[in-house]
């Protein structure tokens, strides 16, 4: 439904405005009076206080005159439309208010018949001036819609690879020439990659709201574009210096982060040089967001075009090493170097999983199932060799971080330690400790039960009894894994012969060392040490 027309009335005589007023039916007409002036300076601020569309005045006035005012609405291009009233011998006026766009002009006195027709005129030429606007409007917003959709099209393709495309959007006009182009892309942390909190209609309402403020912050920057590329927002950023776009992300995630609440992971692509790379710097950034698992959410993450780094400690011989580690340190009950031998474990797997959640998942659940087997062999607990939950590696699958994952690995580790321990109590703890850290520091010595037993003040046949009881292994068994396990370590950690490293371990019989290391690895010892090589 149309609104109503704004009317001010105007005239330095109050019998004639009050005539005005009730001469004809306004509102019959869809004409609303607004004001009413009794001078030409009252009716000058009335046009900017009232905003009508339809001034009626007559056209000497005291202040300005009818010709000052319509010029000047004239000379300002308002669209307001003016009729003018005047006596006969002011009719000279008439001339000169028509050049300024006059609609009409009457003559006192005026009657019904005559205003309503010259109120009539001016309305229906008011409302035509509007539905043509509001057409040119409409067909202006077709159009941008128009071009908008055609450049989302050719951005798409672009960062599809087709070169061709740069090409048709800078034909367009809409792309400006500049040294460098980089692509960036959004992901919200909330649902990517799991399960949302939100419903359907609840996540349109989001992602709306996210692109409005995506095109706010990148439109108002000069040459920024943004567009859609499956399920992503991205952004191409067009730019002179190689470090301009960051600033621009970090202040947009800042805004995300202030007005959306929302969390989000901006990937920033590496600057093309012109938009023909923006396939490369979209690659790129796809490659800076999926780091997020390892650098941590919410955040922008450029990416450096560095390769993947590999540490001198992350192959797969020094991982196993020091899953070993870990499994000797959490038998011997020392907490602290648990913990020490955990963050290792986890720094290693991070730098042997490139960059791949999977691979991360799968060392760390891989590391657990060895862990549960090897301390249910140890343990006499029959709670300790129920094995991993069912449930493990989908928990360690669905974390959504690198750390986040270690967490959930450091719980694990601690819940196998506190059923270790959980078997001791009072004097026996540290009896048994002693034990265990005796022979850490003289494996390589003639340790015998007889002179354990006698350093605990323990008969033999007791002594044997209480290490089985709390170990769930024979004392001898455990001596022995203890020095094959220092073994292996030698072995691939340094260059020393056979029989060097048997004699370090305790071992004064090479060709039976050999043996017992088969025993427990599958593999002789220099067979061993060959499978680790790289």
């Amino acid at each position: 439904m149309n609104r109503s027309i704004r009317v001010v009335l105007a005239d330095d005589e109050p019998v004639i405005l009050r005539g005005l007023k009730k001469l004809i039916a306004w509102e019959s007409l869809g004409l609303e009076i607004v004001g009413e002036a009794s001078d030409g300076i009252e009716l000058k601020t009335l046009i900017d206080s009232a905003a009508p569309d339809l001034i009626i005045s007559d056209i000497s006035m005291p202040g300005y005159s009818g010709i000052d005012i319509i010029r000047e609405i004239h000379e300002s291009g308002r669209s307001i439309k003016v009729v003018f009233i005047s006596a006969y011998q002011e009719f000279a006026y008439a001339r000169q208010a028509l050049q300024y766009g006059a609609v009409d002009y009457l003559l006192k006195p005026v009657n019904t018949g005559q205003l309503e027709q010259a109120a009539g005129k001016a309305a229906a030429l008011i409302r035509q001036e509007s539905e043509e606007e509001r057409n040119k409007e409409r067909l202006k917003s077709y159009e941008r819609k128009k071009v908008s959709g055609t450049i989302e099209e050719l951005l798409e393709q672009l960062t599809d690879g087709n070169k061709g495309a740069a090409v048709t959007l800078a034909r367009l006009g809409n792309t400006a020439i500049t040294r460098f182009a980089t692509v960036c892309a959004v992901e919200i942390d909330e649902y990517s990659g799991g399960s949302s909190r939100w419903e359907e209609h609840e996540r349109k309402l989001v992602e709306f709201a996210l692109s409005n403020i995506i095109k706010e912050t990148v439109e108002s920057s000069g040459s920024g574009y943004v567009f859609r590329k499956g399920e992503r927002l991205c952004m191409l950023l067009q730019h002179e210096q190689a470090e301009q776009p960051l600033a621009l992300l970090i202040d947009l995630h800042q805004k995300i982060n202030s007005y959306l609440k929302l969390q989000v992971t901006i990937g920033v692509g590496l600057p093309g040089d012109g938009m023909e790379e923006a396939d490369e710097s979209y690659r790129s950034a796809l490659k800076a967001l999926k780091s997020k698992y390892f650098c941590g959410l919410n955040r922008v993450i450029a990416d450096d075009g560095a390769a993947q780094a590999h540490s001198s400690l992350s192959s797969p011989a020094f991982l196993a090493e020091t899953q070993l580690s870990l499994i000797e340190a959490l038998k011997m009950l020392e907490k602290e170097t648990a913990a020490g031998r955990c963050k290792e474990l986890l720094d290693q797997v991070e730098q042997l999983s490139v960059g791949s959640p999977a691979q991360a998942v799968s060392h760390i659940y891989n590391t657990v199932l060895q862990l549960e087997q090897e301390l249910a062999e140890y343990s006499a607990d029959a709670a300790a060799q129920q094995g991993p939950s069912p449930l493990l590696l989908e928990q360690l699958t669905a974390a959504p971080t690198y750390a986040a994952l270690g967490e959930a690995f450091c719980s694990v580790v601690q819940q196998l330690y506190d059923q270790l321990a959980g078997r001791l109590s009072g004097k026996e703890m540290p009896q048994l400790l002693q034990v265990k850290a005796y022979v850490e520091e003289h494996y390589a010595e003639n340790i015998t039960l007889e002179s354990m037993a006698a350093m605990l003040y323990m008969n033999p046949y007791y002594f044997s009894s209480f290490f089985k009881k709390h170990t769930g292994q024979n004392f001898k068994h455990y001596l022995t894994e203890v020095r094959l396990n220092h073994a292996r370590r030698l072995l691939l950690q340094s260059n020393l012969m056979i029989y060097e490293i048997a004699e370090l371990v305790g071992y004064n019989n090479a060709r039976h060392f050999s043996d017992m290391f088969k025993k427990k690895f599958g593999r002789l010892p220099q067979e061993y040490k060959q499978s680790w090589k790289p």
